[in-house]
């Protein structure tokens, strides 16, 4: 095995380059996950720290860096969201939590219906006063996602993030605004894909987004589904 060595450098320094190197050639794997260990735990200003993973993954929680809610949704859909959404927006949630206390922040009123009784009365007891929560118990296209139409409002945004969501995607869209859009969060498991095809039959089209969500380990997929002329300037 040759060294090449700077004449500047120290004896030193020499031998930790030579042992590094050797460390390199016979322990590939486990230096690989050290430096992986030294560049995104260790640092503390590198991406798991910045987005709030580390934070999330120590409270068991999906918050921030700041230790603010969030959508348990990735976090390149977030960063989008942080910037388009706006306080003059109506939003329609299917599937309550901490994604509600987020969307609360951001715009000017929520409304957020839930199936479960024991996570329906923790948000409760925890939601601003411009959310509106409503419990319906779970059902396949039965009242669950038609409650959407019984409110008698339009909302700018829908976020599918609860149960039968494939027909929550189709009554969602006589529910909207001419600008509104439909979010559709694990858009990549393939049974929420028949509610992707359905909107796009009705003009419209798919944007998605990937990447680490908070607490999780893989890649993550949430779709934006728009018209021309939307309300998120897509």
């Amino acid at each position: 095995m040759e060294i090449t060595a700077n004449a500047n450098h120290l004896p030193g320094t020499a031998v930790q380059s030579f042992i590094k190197t050797v460390l390199q050639r016979l322990f590939p794997l486990p230096c690989l996950h050290y430096r992986a260990y030294v560049n995104l735990v260790k640092n503390r200003n590198s991406y798991l720290y910045s987005t709030g993973w580390m934070r999330s993954l120590k409270e068991r929680k999906p918050i921030d860096n700041n230790g603010l809610a969030i959508p348990w949704m990735n976090y390149a859909v977030i960063s989008f969201l942080e910037e388009r959404l706006s306080v003059k927006m109506n939003i329609f949630e299917f599937g309550s939590g901490y994604s509600t206390f987020f969307y609360a922040r951001k715009a000017k009123h929520v409304t957020s219906v839930e199936c479960n009784a024991e996570w329906f009365n923790f948000v409760q007891s925890h939601v601003p006063e411009n959310v509106l929560l409503l419990f319906q118990k779970r059902d396949i296209d039965g009242e669950y996602c038609r409650l959407i139409g019984s409110t008698g409002y339009l909302y700018d945004i829908v976020v599918v993030d609860g149960v039968d969501r494939v027909n929550c995607v189709k009554q969602s869209i006589s529910a909207l605004t001419p600008e509104g859009c439909i979010l559709i969060d694990d858009s990549h498991m393939d049974n929420h894909q028949e509610g992707i095809d359905f909107a796009k039959m009705h003009g419209f089209r798919a944007l998605h987004y990937e990447g680490l969500k908070a607490t999780g380990e893989g890649v993550d997929r949430t779709t934006i589904l728009y018209r021309d002329g939307n309300c998120l300037e897509i």
